[in-house]
């Protein structure tokens, strides 16, 4: 499926966000990803193709990537992203992946560092589309007080009490940080951001005794741990 560039827009330092509209209607479920396929004549040896979340939620229609970009280490392929002009188009194909909100009466843990707000980001929009937030805790850890998303997210939070946001500044998510959430059987966790991360918090919360049916995990591979 083609996917034609409709606007770049940065969204913090360091971070972009790059929207397009699908070649025909396209759906998705909140939290899940695509496959992009772009070719370049000097491509690197990280290929051309990627695996990004949908940080757009459905209501929008519109395709949206949210990416940081680290001067250092900027591969061909977000150089190449970067240069699109809109009108521009690239090749796609999903939605794909099980990371989304688990159904029946839970109360939703969401462990996010960095960039893995993204598929938080489109189940929260739809969320105050609909009118309905369930129970939700957001820990996001940032490397700084530039939260992606940050000022949408507060604003949303506002909106429905039922939504509770924890921001960790420079500071990782400690087990203590945790404890409150593990008396309640029915609590589900979510972890997105960098797959150190993840795995780590994974481990975590399996060695406090969360039993792995009740964790979800969402890899962004290539990026260091928030």
């Amino acid at each position: 499926m083609k996917l034609t560039l409709i606007n770049q827009k940065p969204e913090t330092e360091g971070v972009i966000t790059f929207q397009f509209q699908p070649q025909e209607p396209t759906t998705w479920q909140p939290g899940q990803y695509m496959h992009y396929v772009m070719e370049q004549d000097d491509s690197d040896d990280r290929g051309t193709e990627r695996w990004f979340t949908i940080a757009s939620a459905p209501f929008q229609k519109f395709i949206q990537i949210t990416t940081r970009y680290d001067g250092q280490r900027v591969s061909s392929f977000k150089k190449a992203l970067q240069a699109m002009d809109p009108g521009a188009a690239i090749e796609a194909d999903g939605p794909k992946g099980k990371f989304v909100l688990q159904e029946g009466d839970h109360r939703h843990i969401f462990i996010a560092g960095g960039i893995g707000i993204t598929p938080f980001r489109s189940m929260l929009a739809q969320m105050d589309h609909d009118g309905s937030v369930p129970d939700i805790e957001l820990l996001y850890a940032n490397r700084d007080q530039d939260f992606i998303f940050g000022e949408e997210l507060e604003r949303i939070a506002a909106a429905h009490p039922s939504l509770k946001i924890t921001k960790f500044v420079d500071k990782h998510i400690e087990a203590a940080d945790l404890q409150t959430y593990l008396t309640d059987d029915s609590n589900f966790f979510y972890i997105s951001g960098p797959e150190p991360m993840v795995e780590s918090y994974d481990e975590l919360l399996k060695s406090l005794g969360v039993p792995e049916e009740r964790i979800k995990n969402d890899y962004f591979p290539g990026y260091q741990q928030a």
